[in-house]
């Protein structure tokens, strides 16, 4: 065969692949919709491919969506887990307490203040300590910018304003130190102040809080500085805080800007009272309460700290800064009456018990051992129960025998014989316990439960009294009264029980138990001066947050 012939052959197998590529190519253009009645071997060919290639796609969509769905699963099943666990740490922990100090700084919309009162804390306190923000429910970001700071800083952002004595509040409840600083947002610490602002504070049993002094607050704490501009303060401050405890001083009032304390004295008076709107005055009401438990207050004059001046207060402008202040002075008003003269009738109490318990002791000593040893008895006695190291008082000793008590548990307590018993029965009808935050419970002694009505009421109780006690005196007996007033002062309401009278410190303390005039039973002034005096019933702190 010749070349010749050979070659058109292969030239029309040539021309046939072409036509089945170009057909090929048709049929895929086909699909796109060019030719829509062309189909072939081929196309059957191109539409398997592309269905395999969808179906391998969706099995690894599926696949993928798969493992999503896992890992979700197992990322929700270990954030339980750690949730719980921490849950689970927190409670096991609860009341566990470092040899450190809580700072408590409530704020509310002073960001820029308040960053740089924490950053003076960190760069001046070598000791250890925590830093607790309570962020009032701020706009400003406050909140945000303090958790992107991190370090040893806790911050409670509250859903709304409870103002200065809710937000410390809540700070006193999260604080874990062996003592606690309340501090202002708008301060700013110094060298040294925290060290001599201790060293007070552990200079005498009595001294229960102690203060610093500054350059802009009221009464005796404030002192004449040199400096016009903050950069100039840190020269002056570190110059003034050197050690001198010449420079500390009692003093009777203590402002809340800057507190120390120990936890100690916080479980024993408890929480401010939250009562007094925004701030102002629920300062001077913690401190009273503080002076009558027995403890004094105490000024380092050598912790200086610097104070920009009652920021968040001016900010309410002055309008509504006047009508929060003279609402709160009201209210401080009512509350106590005369504050100053409580305190020394309280101290004249304790003085008066002291003598009594001191004289039946050492009556006790000389009956009960032979003369060789009672030098020694009553010298021991005394030295233990002196009034610069007898046991302090707590807040329930300051609240009525009988009184119907609630935490925000729901549980119910009667106070009976200076003990706390839980009621396990259901509360008897007309009666409202009055809520009390569990520090002050704790404070006092647990006795045995009452499980039955016959438990809590005796004969000579008044249906109508709130109290779960009446009077136990014979000569008072016969008036089948526990809520007293003397002719000449029917203002003046008493508890008598006990064999005692308990003076309510004020007609707003008797309404906050529960007591009206409609309860109260008159006598004469010779009757109720008969009965010897006991301590007086104070009214316990309106708390509005139910984390407490």
């Amino acid at each position: 065969m010749k070349k010749s012939e050979i070659q058109p052959h292969r030239v029309r197998k040539n021309s046939q692949s072409s036509l089945q590529k170009s057909s090929q190519l048709r049929v895929g253009t086909q699909l796109s919709g060019s030719h829509p009645h062309r189909t072939g071997t081929s196309a059957k060919v191109f539409l398997h491919a592309a269905g395999g290639r969808n179906r391998r796609n969706a099995s690894r969509k599926g696949k993928r969506s798969h493992r999503i769905l896992r890992n979700t699963k197992l990322y929700k099943q270990g954030y339980n887990r750690g949730y719980e666990d921490g849950v689970l740490q927190g409670q096991n922990s609860f009341g566990i307490v470092f040899e450190g100090v809580s700072i408590i700084i409530p704020t509310y919309n002073q960001r820029d203040y308040v960053l740089q009162c924490v950053s003076s804390i960190e760069k001046y306190t070598p000791a250890p300590y925590e830093i607790i923000v309570v962020d009032n429910a701020s706009q400003d970001g406050t909140a945000d910018a303090l958790l992107r700071k991190g370090g040893m800083v806790r911050v409670a952002a509250l859903d709304e304003n409870r103002g200065f004595a809710g937000g410390v509040n809540q700070g006193l409840m999260m604080a874990k130190g062996r003592h606690i600083v309340v501090l202002n947002n708008d301060t700013l610490v110094t060298p040294g102040w925290l060290e001599n602002m201790m060293t007070c504070l552990n200079s005498d049993p009595q001294i229960g809080v102690v203060g610093p002094v500054t350059n802009y607050i009221g009464g005796d704490q404030q002192i004449e500085v040199p400096y016009r501009e903050v950069e100039e303060m840190w020269s002056f401050a570190a110059n003034h805080n050197r050690p001198d405890a010449e420079k500390h001083r009692v003093t009777d009032r203590l402002v809340g800007f800057c507190w120390l304390f120990s936890r100690d004295l916080f479980e024993r008076v408890g929480y401010l009272d939250e009562g007094y709107a925004v701030g102002n005055f629920e300062d001077d009401d913690w401190i009273v309460r503080v002076r009558m438990l027995g403890y004094q207050l105490a000024v380092a004059g050598d912790a200086f700290i610097h104070h920009f001046g009652s920021v968040s207060m001016k900010a309410l402008g002055e309008q509504d800064f006047n009508t929060v202040n003279k609402s709160n002075e009201q209210l401080y008003s009512q509350k106590w009456g005369d504050p100053q003269a409580l305190i020394l009738e309280t101290s004249r109490l304790a003085q008066t018990q002291y003598s009594y318990s001191q004289t039946r002791a050492q009556a006790s000593v000389s009956s009960s051992v032979g003369k060789g040893e009672r030098h020694q008895r009553a010298a021991d006695f005394s030295s233990e129960n002196s009034p610069a190291t007898s046991p302090f008082r707590r807040s329930g000793d300051f609240y009525p025998e009988g009184a119907f008590l609630v935490d925000l548990k729901g549980d119910v307590y009667v106070l009976r014989g200076d003990q706390r018993r839980k009621l396990n029965v259901p509360v008897p009808r007309g009666i409202s316990p009055v809520l009390v935050a569990k520090p002050d419970l704790l404070g006092i002694p647990a006795g045995e439960p009452l499980v039955s009505a016959g438990d809590i009421w005796n004969e000579s109780h008044e249906p109508d009294l709130p109290f779960a006690v009446a009077s136990s005196d014979p000569d008072m007996a016969t008036m089948h009264a526990s809520i007293v007033a003397a002719a000449d002062a029917p203002e003046v309401w008493y508890l008598v029980t006990e064999g005692k009278r308990r003076k309510f410190v004020s007609t707003y303390a008797a309404e906050r138990w529960g007591i009206s005039s409609r309860h109260v039973h008159q006598i004469s002034t010779e009757q109720l001066h008969s009965i010897p005096e006991g301590w007086p019933i104070i009214a316990p702190p309106q708390l509005l947050n139910q984390d407490l």
